[in-house]
């Protein structure tokens, strides 16, 4: 069944912005109407709780309790630390492997100067005691520890300090794009965000995932999704590589449960689910003009496991709770920090079909 949607302009928008907003209206198969300065009320009591108002910002809900935007929310925060190198525990669940944080790496890297000091001191001592005609172990006996690890490695392959310093210099090497230290060595993947709610999961893993990826995401509710998809498609950051990240992502109106119980529909390697935002408990404002509209439903154990099926790698579910799933799951994997209230869990598709 189709839902209705009728777009009003906001109370004291000019013709250029009305015009904008019967373009997009017409251009989402909405129905455009005229304000006649006409309050919130007014509009709720004739349209009920389908309508968006068109402002400056683009589609937005209103709601005597507040509005709701676009905006890339806590997502902005994490994308300026993913440029800082550190990791994102959403990004290392998606791909399944747990990365260094920048700090750690920092601290690896000066680990790795100190060794090569250290070997450079030996090689010098060595060198000198040579030319006095002994070793540190007497005349012509085979070198042990540290030097000769950083030659030959502990099994003679080479791998010694020098294998750890190549290790280090893959953690600090540049990036495409933003991407993660957790992506930098990864393969594409293909991403179904199935409850993408406001946007931000999407919009970090579009920003962070290895270049290549496809993010595709599923809202069931429509006003909700037409005011993310107009920031899909729509918001300009003042950063260029974060605006490519937000159009890179494809949502659409749809229900996961109608994708998971179907026999037909794309196959990806990543399911993701938030079922925190489909029954949020946040006393944030953020979440006042929304509640109304929300999607209430859970995720049961038996989606879960037709998730799995459906997937081709893991399923990753973000909660903050996690008793009931491990005990329906026991071979989950659980990602997150160690003071956050929320984490990951991953469930790996091999792993559970066997």
């Amino acid at each position: 069944m189709t839902h209705m949607i009728y777009v009003v302009p906001s109370l004291k928008a000019k013709e250029k912005l009305q015009s904008e907003g019967k373009a997009w209206a017409e251009s989402q198969g909405f129905t455009y109407v005229l304000r006649h300065q006409r309050t919130i009320q007014d509009l709720m009591d004739e349209y009920g709780e389908d309508f968006l108002v068109y402002s400056s910002r683009g589609p937005q809900i209103d709601r005597p309790e507040g509005s709701h935007f676009f905006s890339l929310n806590m997502a902005e925060l994490r994308i300026q630390n993913l440029r800082k190198g550190q990791p994102d525990h959403l990004l290392e669940a998606l791909l399944g492997e747990k990365a260094q944080s920048a700090s750690d790496s920092d601290a690896a890297a000066r680990r790795q100067t100190q060794n090569d000091d250290i070997v450079a001191g030996s090689q010098q001592l060595v060198e000198r005691k040579l030319q006095l005609g002994r070793t540190p172990y007497g005349v012509g006996a085979p070198m042990r520890g540290a030097r000769a690890n950083s030659v030959d490695g502990p099994n003679g392959t080479g791998e010694g300090f020098a294998g750890r310093t190549l290790q280090s210099a893959a953690l600090t090497a540049p990036l495409h794009r933003g991407a993660s230290r957790t992506a930098a060595a990864q393969p594409p993947i293909t991403i179904l965000d199935c409850t993408c709610g406001f946007g931000a999961d999407a919009a970090v893993a579009s920003f962070g995932l290895p270049a290549g990826s496809r993010i595709d995401a599923l809202e069931v509710s429509p006003l909700l999704e037409a005011v993310t998809s107009w920031g899909f498609s729509h918001f300009v950051h003042k950063k260029d590589d974060v605006t490519a990240a937000l159009r890179r992502i494809s949502l659409r109106c749809g229900d996961y449960r109608d994708y998971l119980l179907s026999d037909e529909g794309p196959v990806y390697d990543v399911l993701y689910f938030d079922p925190m935002f489909q029954r949020p408990v946040e006393a944030s404002c953020q979440f006042q003009p929304v509640r109304a509209i929300m999607e209430h439903g859970g995720l049961t154990r038996e989606l879960i496991e037709r998730a799995l099926q459906k997937a081709r790698r893991r399923v990753v579910i973000k909660e903050r709770d996690f008793r009931q799933l491990c005990r329906d799951f026991p071979e989950v994997t659980l990602y997150g920090g160690k003071y956050s209230r929320i984490g990951y869990a991953v469930l790996e598709c091999d792993s559970w079909k066997k």
